[in-house]
């Protein structure tokens, strides 16, 4: 009987020691997914469409529709061009500007009214 519950507690064991196991053949300058996730400078914008109402064009990123002067996740949205959006974000203490294309997931419609 004891042998059984020691060797179950050292089957137990076994996992909590690979966790800690680092990979050797890994790149000394490599990051987890964690760590990117946490980084300030690891924000990531993508423009999934723009579109004009009257004269005004509005953008949709990360979801959002925007426009122009309005915030999303820390950036300003300066200008909207016909593929592309222009930025101001704040990154690690100095003001970046960043232009967003629009992200090529498939035909993009320019005009609304066409079929494919």
């Amino acid at each position: 009987m004891l042998n059984k519950i020691i060797v179950l507690l050292a089957g137990l064991s076994l996992p909590v020691f690979a966790q800690t196991l680092e990979d050797p053949t890994r790149p000394s300058q490599f990051t987890t997914q964690t760590q990117k996730a946490t980084s300030s400078s690891a924000l990531t914008l993508e423009v999934n469409a723009i579109m004009r109402v009257g004269q005004q064009r509005r953008a949709v990123i990360n979801g959002k529709v925007v426009t122009e002067g309005q915030s999303i996740q820390g950036a300003t949205v300066k200008a909207i061009h016909p593929y592309s959006v222009d930025i101001v974000q704040e990154l690690d203490g100095e003001w970046v500007e960043k232009t967003l294309w629009v992200a090529k997931s498939g035909n993009v419609k320019s005009n609304a009214a066409e079929n494919y």
